[in-house]
């Protein structure tokens, strides 16, 4: 090992840092539990992840589609879920093997029909295979506006809202966290990825608060509106 690599390696253990690259959200979405729920808001829609059973490494995922402009803005997710997810355009289930990021035994239950439905289509089974590596205090982006040149920029870290049961939780403090996504044919291929998780690992941390991505417009910005447990019917 040359005498730079020696000194950046040392840095890195020294700041507690990750030399290499973590499947964070892999690890994490391994301590889910039946009942969990995440809803997701992107693109002027919402999507509702219940995560229904879970045996090993396979869970099996009801995922619910709808515009934001068929729910209320006071919606009680759970409710909405178990009273039949009114006004959703697309309703599936399927199983997802964590270790790989494979999706099996895709179904319909909109149309009730057996579905093909891949990885490639889904965004928590292509996140969960990401190398993040946690982003430095420093390059943290700040809250509020920048000062003027010349003064100390005190501004504390920037920190997302965490909703649960429809109530915002305050004074959490989030990680962040870098990945570059694979070349691939989506619209985030080869670009930078920042996720931000609970760095409580008790709240649900197996999919971003926000998630952001850079050099990208209008579909750049994915996040959790709310969350849960105990989700069952």
């Amino acid at each position: 090992m040359n005498m730079l690599r020696l000194i950046v390696t040392l840095i890195l253990v020294c700041t507690g840092l990750p030399i290499f690259g973590e499947r964070i959200l892999r690890d994490n979405i391994l301590k889910v539990e039946p009942g969990d729920f995440i809803v997701v808001s992107q693109n002027k829609s919402f999507t509702l992840l219940a995560f229904v059973a879970k045996e090993g490494p396979l869970l099996s995922i009801e995922e619910v589609s709808v515009p934001s402009n068929k729910v209320s803005s006071n919606i009680n997710w759970g409710k909405w879920f178990l009273d039949g997810s009114k006004g959703n355009t697309c309703w599936i289930r399927y199983q997802l093997n964590v270790n790989s990021g494979q999706i099996t035994n895709a179904f319909s239950l909109s149309q009730n029909c057996p579905i093909t439905f891949s990885q490639e289509n889904n965004l928590l089974a292509k996140l969960i295979l990401l190398d993040f590596k946690k982003i430095p205090l420093a390059e943290r982006k700040r809250a509020g506006p920048q000062p003027a040149q010349g003064i100390a920029d005190r501004r504390p870290v920037w920190q997302p809202r965490l909703m649960m049961d429809g109530h915002q939780i305050d004074g959490v403090s989030f990680d962040g966290w870098r990945a570059r996504w694979p070349h691939d044919s989506s619209d985030l291929s080869g670009k930078l990825v920042e996720v931000y998780l609970p760095s409580d690992q008790g709240y649900v941390s197996y999919f971003p608060y926000w998630l952001e991505v850079q050099g990208m417009l209008g579909s750049a910005k994915v996040r959790i509106v709310d969350s849960g447990k105990g989700l069952k019917r």
